[in-house]
C-alpha cells in the first residue's frame, strides 16, 4: 500500500503524466539571467497537441516560489499578463498534432545584487475539460556572475527607440514572422507582418506598448515607448 501511494505522488507530480492531450515539445527549465548586467529572465515552453482533435488552452499561475526572486513576473500566451493576474483571459487554439510556441514567462530581477533561484508553476488547462492539464514548473535563476547561455536567442534591438506613432521601427531579423501590438491592460491592438526590410509599423497611439514578435524559436517580447 505505501508503495502505490509513492507512486500516485509521483504520477500526481510528473509534468507530461498529468496531461492527457499536452506535452511538452520544448521548453527552458531553468531561465538564467546575470542579475549585474540582465533586466529579466526569460523562459519559453513550446506544447504539442497529441490528441485527434483541435483544443482551446488558457495557461494558469499556479504558484510563485517563496522567496520573493520572482515576485515581479508576467507570462504571455494570448495576450501578455501583468503580475496580478493568474490567469489567461483568452485562450489558444492548438491543432490535433500541432505544436503552440505562444508561452513565454518572465521575470524581472530586482537589484544588481540578486543571487539565487525560484520556481513558478504554468498549468495548460483545455477550456472544455479541465481535467484536462499539464503542470510544467520553470526555475528563474539570479546570479550576477552567471553568463548568458550560448543557445540564449539574441535580443532585439530595434530604431528608433522611442519611436513616433505610426512611423516604421526597423532592426527585426529576416526570420521574424509577425508583430503584435499590446498595450498596458493587456489588450491586443494589431498584429502585422514584418517586411523584407525587418520594419513593422508603430501603433498610431502614444505610451508603452508590448511588443509581442513571432519567430520560429518561439516568441521574443519587449517594450517600446511611442510618442
Amino acid at each position: 500500500m505505501q508503495k502505490f501511494w509513492i507512486s500516485l505522488v509521483f504520477s500526481a507530480v510528473a509534468v507530461t503524466v498529468s496531461a492527457q492531450s499536452l506535452t511538452v515539445a520544448s521548453m527552458d527549465s531553468i531561465a538564467y539571467v546575470n542579475s549585474h548586467s540582465g533586466i529579466q529572465a526569460t523562459a519559453h515552453i513550446a506544447v504539442t497537441n497529441t490528441s485527434n482533435a483541435s483544443k482551446d488552452y488558457q495557461v494558469i499561475r499556479r504558484k510563485v516560489g517563496t522567496t520573493g526572486l520572482v515576485d515581479s513576473n508576467y507570462f504571455c500566451w494570448d495576450l501578455c499578463y501583468p503580475v496580478w493576474t493568474n490567469q489567461s483571459q483568452g485562450s489558444v487554439t492548438v491543432g490535433a498534432g500541432a505544436t503552440a510556441n505562444d508561452f513565454s514567462g518572465y521575470a524581472y530581477v530586482r537589484d544588481s545584487s540578486a543571487n539565487g533561484q525560484d520556481t513558478i508553476w504554468y498549468t495548460f488547462v483545455n477550456v472544455a475539460d479541465a481535467s484536462d492539464s499539464l503542470q510544467v514548473p520553470v526555475v528563474y535563476a539570479f546570479n550576477r556572475y552567471v553568463s548568458t547561455p550560448e543557445a540564449a536567442p539574441a535580443a532585439l534591438r530595434l530604431f528608433p527607440v522611442p519611436a513616433r506613432a505610426g512611423q516604421r521601427i526597423y532592426g527585426l531579423p529576416q526570420n521574424a514572422v509577425q508583430v503584435t501590438w499590446i498595450d498596458v491592460l493587456g489588450r491586443t491592438a494589431a498584429t502585422v507582418r514584418v517586411a523584407a526590410d525587418g520594419s513593422v509599423p508603430a501603433p498610431a497611439a502614444r505610451g508603452i506598448w508590448m511588443a509581442q514578435v513571432q519567430l520560429p524559436s518561439g516568441i521574443q517580447t519587449m517594450k517600446i515607448s511611442v510618442y
